[in-house]
């Protein structure tokens, strides 16, 4: 009878074991669902945060209503707001001050000059006149041409757009120095738009700019000592007003209300390298207006 009873307590206390080992699997399973759970709600939350933000930066370009594009304007500035714990930082680039790979001006000395080589310049302007109208649809077709490597995609990719038709001009008042390179050759007159650009403080973006409008585009370049004629093949490659921008919107969610989680700027990666978990960031190319021409939700 007592071995019985011993037995039966055995067997009591083993049961007690394999229930409290089971009670510890489901709570750590449980604790995972809800972590991950926890996860995908932020992830959703910070989308639509990072979708508002690019609805903010549309809306303030449909607002703009100068005569001129530049860099010394607001949109141009780097801009965040905070809402009920989620922290949302955007900014705007124009696509104007990028090189249109669509255009029929593309010649192969833009190419060249961008680095390519004579072998490449030649394919990419051949699937180029082979796509007709159509033109370029996405950028990743570069890789569908002969030759071109990941190094040669970005720098391409970094200086050139396929959002903006045919137009062909680049705003003087927005382009980089090695997109000005591109369409000019001359560092004597590069230097002289950059330098008008900054003005005294030799600084893109500040108040004292000079600014290339319609009005003043030829009497600047007189100053420059451009002949009349050459003041005229300037105005036919440049415009000093955009209608395309290309929108970055980053955001993050915390459920602590009073402190959104911190961003990392230009990072897809999630939970590391400094971006939070539930972390979105989008990039949008859109006219003035807010059509959409190109959009990738990371």
């Amino acid at each position: 009878m007592r071995n019985s009873n011993i037995n039966i307590l055995i067997f009591v206390l083993l049961a007690l074991v394999v229930l409290s080992l089971f009670s510890i699997a489901v709570s750590y399973n449980s604790a995972a669902d809800i972590k991950l759970a926890r996860y995908e709600s932020d992830s959703i939350k910070s989308l639509y945060l990072a979708k508002a933000g690019i609805a903010k930066m549309a809306a303030e370009l449909n607002r703009d209503k100068n005569n001129y594009t530049s860099l010394n304007e607001g949109w141009n500035r780097e801009k965040e707001f905070r809402f009920w714990g989620g922290k949302v930082v955007y900014s705007a680039s124009d696509e104007s001050s990028r090189i249109n790979l669509n255009s029929p001006g593309l010649s192969r000395e833009h190419l060249i000059r961008l680095g390519l080589d004579e072998d490449i310049s030649r394919s990419l302007l051949d699937y180029k006149i082979g796509k007709g109208d159509k033109g370029f649809e996405f950028m990743e077709e570069l890789f569908l041409i002969d030759g071109v490597t990941a190094d040669i995609y970005l720098r391409i990719k970094d200086h050139g757009t396929i959002y903006r038709g045919a137009d062909s001009r680049i705003n003087i008042n927005t382009a980089g120095e090695n997109v000005l390179r591109l369409v000019l050759g001359n560092d004597l007159i590069i230097n002289r738009i950059i330098g008008f650009r900054q003005g005294d403080d030799a600084k893109d973006g500040t108040s004292d700019d000079g600014v290339f409008t319609e009005d003043n585009f030829s009497a600047v370049f007189k100053d420059f000592g451009a002949a009349p004629e050459t003041v005229l093949n300037y105005q036919a490659l440049f415009s000093v007003k955009s209608d395309f921008f290309r929108i970055l919107s980053e955001a993050s969610f915390s459920e602590d209300k009073n402190q959104a989680s911190p961003i990392r700027h230009c990072s897809a990666d999630v939970g590391a390298n400094g971006v939070s978990s539930g972390a979105r960031r989008i990039a949008a190319v859109t006219d003035r207006y807010g059509k959409i021409y190109y959009w990738k939700d990371e």
